[in-house]
């Protein structure tokens, strides 16, 4: 599989936003493996790609990790996810991929979504393969933490978000930043003007600093209005999105949403109410980067459909 991503890779800043077109001068290439060096350094991990002057963002597709029956390929979301991890840290080695960013020693906490009210839950197969490679670095059954509301975020060393991606009636988007509202004893406050306060959760004293890894589940993704969930406008996508940054995540999850959306409707489809949570989490909350134009974006595996 992976000779096959390699030969598929691509990579894409602001023109690959607009037009597709990978960095156009080599001032920006030099610029952006400087970028890289400072995002993967031996033995440390950055938190917060807001930190640089440019997010990254893995996006890895396969058209067979989703059936006909809309059923998960378990073994292949699996091979996903090691392969954007392995690209985002740098290493070929999928354990020394895993350990840039969790260490042995950590208490984990993988932050999933189940998601009541509109059902678009993670994967299981996706929470399983990160509790899997989470053992396979040593890390024991009773340090890992796999929860949605009840997650016990204050125990826990490091962070995993692990998000689906769905179009929300009260936010605009709901993926990784609203991930973390379950940690507020305050959620309903930041379902309104857009969520422009959602970032406030990721600096509460237990929370700030401690999210190593966001792997965004975008196998099927709902891009409709709600709070009923429509069949209609759930679609598979069949794709994972490794980061540091969930500022830049959420901004790829957007764009995507939004040209589905346009797509499925033959005209322009706005999200509404628009979400405000993503800029307001790069300028105000610095979690990361909201800016197209400063997003790495990475593309591995099949193209069709992509949307970005």
């Amino acid at each position: 599989m992976e000779n096959g991503l390699k030969k598929n890779q691509k990579t894409v800043s602001r023109r690959g936003f607009v037009k597709g077109a990978v960095l156009g001068t080599a001032a920006l290439a030099l610029k952006f493996k400087k970028l890289r060096a400072q995002a993967e350094p031996a033995g440390k991990t950055v938190l917060f790609s807001a930190q640089n002057p440019a997010g990254k963002v893995v996006l890895i597709r396969n058209e067979a990790a989703v059936n006909e029956a809309h059923a998960v390929n378990a073994r292949i979301a699996a091979e996903m996810i090691d392969s954007a991890v392995k690209t985002l840290s740098g290493e070929t080695d999928v354990l020394k991929a895993w350990d840039r960013f969790i260490k042995p020693g950590d208490t984990v906490g993988v932050k999933f979504t189940r998601c009541d009210w509109m059902r678009v839950h993670t994967e299981q197969a996706v929470i399983d393969a990160i509790v899997k490679r989470l053992g396979d670095l040593g890390i024991p059954k009773d340090r890992i933490y796999t929860e949605d509301g009840g997650l016990p975020f204050k125990k826990c060393t490091a962070l995993i978000n692990v998000p689906t991606i769905k179009i929300h009636t009260l936010m605009g988007i709901a993926s990784a930043l609203k991930n973390y509202i379950n940690f507020s004893d305050k959620r309903s406050s930041y379902h309104f003007e857009g969520s422009v306060k959602l970032g406030e959760i990721w600096h509460l004293p237990d929370v700030k600093g401690k999210t190593r890894l966001v792997i965004v589940d975008a196998l099927r993704p709902y891009f409709g209005p709600g709070p009923q969930i429509n069949p209609l406008h759930r679609w598979d996508y069949k794709g994972i999105m490794a980061s540091t940054d969930p500022v830049a995540c959420d901004t790829v999850s957007l764009k995507i949403c939004q040209a589905k959306r346009t797509l499925f409707k033959g005209e322009e489809w706005p999200i509404n109410p628009p979400p405000k949570s993503i800029a307001a989490a790069d300028a105000d909350y610095k979690l990361g980067t909201s800016d197209p134009a400063k997003i790495q974006l990475i593309r591995l595996g099949w193209e069709k459909g992509i949307l970005i």
